[in-house]
């Protein structure tokens, strides 16, 4: 018995420590993640040249013009073009790119050459998602959130484990009973979504990092790279097509995607490659993603082709999904618990409302550790005070920071130069100012009432601003259904702010109360 109840303490203890040492990286992480889930939607929505109808027929647009008019560019290549069709990440223009050239964008429906923006003006989604894995802190934010991935996993497995030995009651009447119970109730609900999206973060950060010198020295420094070892296997390479230097008349890409439809109905076609473009060996190669069988295809590693004759519209080559080899469904499987391939909308949704109540339970376990140390230590000023004003600014004080990245979106002019490095620059600075509020208030409750309040303005003000300075009016908008969609979610998202900064106690006095009550 005394065995056992040491067991329990040091498992307890253990799960505590790694919970304090861990949460506040994975709560950045699972929070930057919501907006990384919902990326497709965002990069559509920062972008003016983007602010088109989506709902195109892919089969009824003149791709043959815009590969010409792309052409007619200066030194752009005129073998192994990349046309990507309307909808592949969200994006519904026709853009075409090769590896070595700027991409071109076409507005599907009318022709037109769109202002595609660049990094240096546009990348807000994109910097959401570096937040979401530490890239802006290069190598070490990567290795870091990585690690702090691992240790997360530390915590499901102790966690799952006091939930079996401990049979939780969850019929407390204190604020901690209440912290502990949320906490607990969230993730023996969602500890397996939360599992297998950890997992597979903490292989693609640590694991794609230390892959390299891993492979030098499986090797013995022969190979510098991971796609040396594997890359045979997991993207092999075709033969190249030597052209007969003999042109001939192309046969319309929408009628290629036609046929290619009638051959495998159950894809949904993405980019097409275009291959010895007007010579008589001219091919297509129809990347797609098949629906119907989820973690296996559409990502990076497999991805299901169709190739054609560009001249006839004969067929060369079906390759299905469960043509390759398992090393690539397992390779495919693990990035697509992560990046979510290909899934709908609503799918995405659900997913997104899962991770933000993670990242609430974790938040929950922040505030139960830090009410038992206030108990412990009531009216002296102890380590845990700094933690806690730490926790604060980082975990609702990146609320009002994230919101003014949205507003900095339509607010800053597109043409003002280092444009992206103001927009971010700001950003830090305003969470950075959450920190020194934190601990200038006393008073941590009225900080996180304000902390919402400001957030929640913050992201109301962002549709406002995205309608007065995008050059589109609000019912040009409102036909838009998938940007008017982003304008209604931060609008929501905001007032849900408002309505917590309201509801939120003023004191730990009355926070006592406040939480049993509800």
């Amino acid at each position: 018995m005394e065995k056992s109840k040491l067991f329990k303490q040091r498992l307890f203890r253990i799960h505590i420590a790694s919970g304090v040492i861990f949460s506040i990286i994975m709560y950045i992480a699972i929070f930057f993640g919501v907006f990384a889930i919902l990326l497709p939607y965002i990069k559509t929505w920062e972008k003016p040249s983007r602010h088109i109808d989506s709902n195109i027929n892919i089969y009824k647009i003149d791709y043959n013009y815009m590969i010409e008019e792309a052409l007619k560019t200066e030194n752009f290549p005129k073998n192994n073009i990349l046309v990507s069709l309307p909808g592949r990440m969200g994006d519904p223009a026709v853009t075409i790119s090769h590896r070595f050239t700027q991409p071109i964008a076409f507005n599907p429906t009318t022709k037109e050459k769109l202002n595609n923006e660049t990094k240096e003006q546009s990348h807000l989604a994109e910097f959401l998602n570096e937040l979401h894995y530490g890239a802006p802190l290069k190598v070490i934010g990567r290795v870091s959130f990585g690690f702090v991935a691992i240790g997360t996993m530390v915590l499901i497995i102790t966690g799952l484990i006091l939930i079996t030995l401990f049979k939780f009651s969850n019929k407390g009447k204190n604020q901690q009973a209440v912290f502990s119970k949320i906490h607990v109730k969230v993730f023996t609900w969602l500890f397996v979504p939360f599992l297998l999206i950890t997992l597979s973060g903490a292989v693609m950060n640590v694991g794609l990092i230390s892959s390299a010198p891993m492979s030098q020295m499986l090797t013995k420094g022969e190979a510098k790279t991971i796609d040396a070892v594997v890359g045979t296997v997991l993207f092999p390479q075709s033969k190249p097509v030597k052209k007969v230097n003999k042109e001939v008349s192309m046969k319309p890409l929408n009628e290629l995607l036609q046929i290619a439809n009638q051959i495998n109905p159950q894809l949904t076609f993405k980019v097409v490659k275009l291959i010895n473009w007007k010579d008589e060996t001219a091919r297509v190669e129809i990347e797609g993603y098949n629906p119907y069988k989820p973690f296996l295809n559409g990502g990076i590693f497999n991805k299901p082709t169709i190739t054609l004759n560009a001249h006839t519209g004969e067929l060369i080559e079906n390759q299905k999904v469960l043509d390759k080899t398992w090393p690539v469904f397992v390779a495919e499987a693990l990035f697509f618990l992560h990046f979510l391939f290909g899934i709908d909308i609503f799918s995405r949704i659900a997913v997104a409302i899962m991770m933000a109540l993670c990242a609430i339970a974790i938040g929950f376990a922040m505030m139960l550790y830090l009410e038992k140390k206030a108990k412990k230590y009531e009216n002296k000023i102890t380590f845990y005070d700094g933690i806690g004003k730490f926790s604060l600014a980082s975990m609702i004080g990146i609320i009002p920071s994230t919101g003014a990245l949205f507003i900095l979106q339509w607010a800053l002019p597109f043409d003002l130069e280092d444009r992206v490095i103001w927009q971010q620059g700001i950003f830090y600075n305003i969470w950075l100012a959450t920190l020194f509020w934190s601990f200038y208030r006393i008073n941590s409750y009225q900080a996180a009432k304000e902390f919402f309040f400001i957030g929640g303005i913050t992201f109301i003000l962002a549709p406002i601003f995205h309608n007065i300075y995008s050059g589109f009016t609000f019912f040009e908008l409102l036909s838009i259904s998938n940007i008017f969609a982003v304008d209604l979610t931060l609008f929501i998202f905001g007032l849900l702010q408002l309505y917590i900064s309201k509801k939120l106690p003023k004191s730990r006095a009355e926070a006592k109360f406040f939480w049993i009550q509800k």
